[in-house]
């Protein structure tokens, strides 16, 4: 057996890791593979001489995802970093085209408008909003999906529809039924919220990896054992989403049989599937996690993995006796190599000062990881009931669920600002 770690840029949801995971089962000699969605690796194990390096980075990169090998942690990291400042620099011009764009757009709209207002409350009435309007906001659009289409050809051809695929379908379908600028509005809106969530990505992997001075395989750790919660909210994220994809397509083919307007209730099908993606609710669990686990390690208690936390935020006291009766085992920097390398929780301070913050941190924790939860349902939950009445117009989704992604990344980030003497 041979194992290959491969770095994947941008492969922060859910939707990314089942991609790479649907290109790479097909082929028979991989035999296990492991995400890490905060760094943004995929460990791969596979048989000697059945496949090669070159055929699994060829079949990750058909997902339209840069991929390299990680053979040497510092060479490859300057690999790594040259192309995503590469890629977030061209994602920058095309977000900021698109926005030019869509105000040129609007001005044009504007003045070929009885009254400037016209422009944002009969919107739906103008139709194409004139020939040259149209042209403008397509052009915005085209500007936002640019780095977009590979990713979105990608998953259609490995039968997935991830964000990407279910954007770009939305703004063609806002352009067949004449809405040019709420399509250019989603596209331009998308763009500037995924460079958002991009950027409150990136922080947290900087300042995890600065936190923790060997941090890596600790990180790495923490996102590979994960936690009874992250495992729940991966399996609903599973069903979530092909479900929601259902209820657009019954929304956009069942009420028209009733009232004859396809154009509205296909409009409003177009909301449901902007939130079918659960990009912020599933990246809420392990970026909180990874934070605690950090901020742990640097006041010296070393903790293996989620579910080591989760399960001790829930004994009765913070004592040692609590933590065994939990299953924890708890040793101090000191013991035997074979003791540290079974135990749950490794202490390099007073040993029962550093029981106490880790029950109360891991308490803590797990309060973030609700709130995350809470403000990823919440957020879905209000756009996916407002929708069918027509209350809810796809750029403010658009900008309500990328930006719930950024919000529950930087709450999860809190947990690394905790002071030494307090968890």
């Amino acid at each position: 057996m041979s194992d290959l770690r491969i770095h994947v840029h941008a492969m922060d949801c859910a939707d990314e890791a089942a991609l790479v995971r649907r290109a790479l089962a097909p082929n028979t000699a991989v035999r296990t593979m492991e995400f890490d969605l905060i760094q943004g690796f995929v460990d791969i194990v596979y048989v000697d001489g059945a496949t090669s390096e070159v055929a699994l980075l060829d079949a990750v990169r058909s997902t339209g995802l840069a991929a390299h090998a990680v053979h040497g942690a510092e060479g490859h990291q300057a690999v790594a970093q040259e192309h995503a400042e590469h890629h977030d620099h061209s994602s920058t011009i095309s977000t900021v085209v698109s926005g030019v764009l869509f105000l040129a757009g609007w001005i044009v709209e504007g003045l070929t408008a009885d009254h400037w207002l016209d422009t944002f409350v009969h919107r739906g009435q103008h139709g194409a909003h004139g020939v040259s309007a149209a042209m403008v906001y397509g052009c915005s659009a085209l500007a936002g999906l640019w780095p977009m289409w590979p990713r979105a050809f990608a998953a259609v051809r490995h039968l997935r529809l991830d964000m990407h695929a279910l954007v770009c379908l939305t703004v063609v379908g806002a352009a067949v039924i004449g809405e040019w600028s709420e399509g250019a509005a989603v596209a331009f809106l998308f763009s500037l919220a995924h460079r958002m969530e991009a950027w409150s990505i990136e922080r947290a992997r900087s300042e995890i990896a600065a936190l923790v001075g060997r941090g890596p395989s600790l990180v790495a750790q923490g996102v590979q054992q994960s936690a009874p919660m992250e495992r729940w909210i991966e399996r609903f994220a599973a069903i979530y989403t092909p479900v929601v994809t259902a209820a657009a397509l019954v929304l956009a083919l069942v009420p028209p049989l009733v009232d004859g307007q396809w154009a509205t209730w296909f409009y409003r099908a177009l909301v449901f599937l902007v939130l079918a993606c659960p990009c912020a609710l599933v990246i809420s669990t392990p970026v909180t996690m990874v934070a605690a686990l950090s901020s742990a390690a640097r006041r010296g208690v070393l903790v293996k993995g989620g579910a080591v936390l989760e399960r001790a935020a829930a004994v009765s006291a913070p004592t040692r006796q609590a933590l065994a009766e939990a299953g924890i085992t708890v040793v101090g920097a000191q013991a035997q190599v074979m003791e540290v390398v079974a135990a749950d929780v490794v202490v390099t301070a007073a040993e029962d000062k550093a029981i106490e913050l880790l029950v109360l941190h891991a308490r803590r924790a797990l309060r973030v990881v609700r709130q995350n939860v809470a403000i990823s349902l919440v957020t879905k939950m209000a756009f996916l009931v407002s929708a069918p009445f027509g209350f809810a117009p796809l750029w403010m989704a658009v900008l309500a669920d990328t930006g719930a992604t950024v919000i529950v990344t930087l709450n999860g980030l809190r947990l690394l600002s905790a002071k030494s003497d307090t968890p």
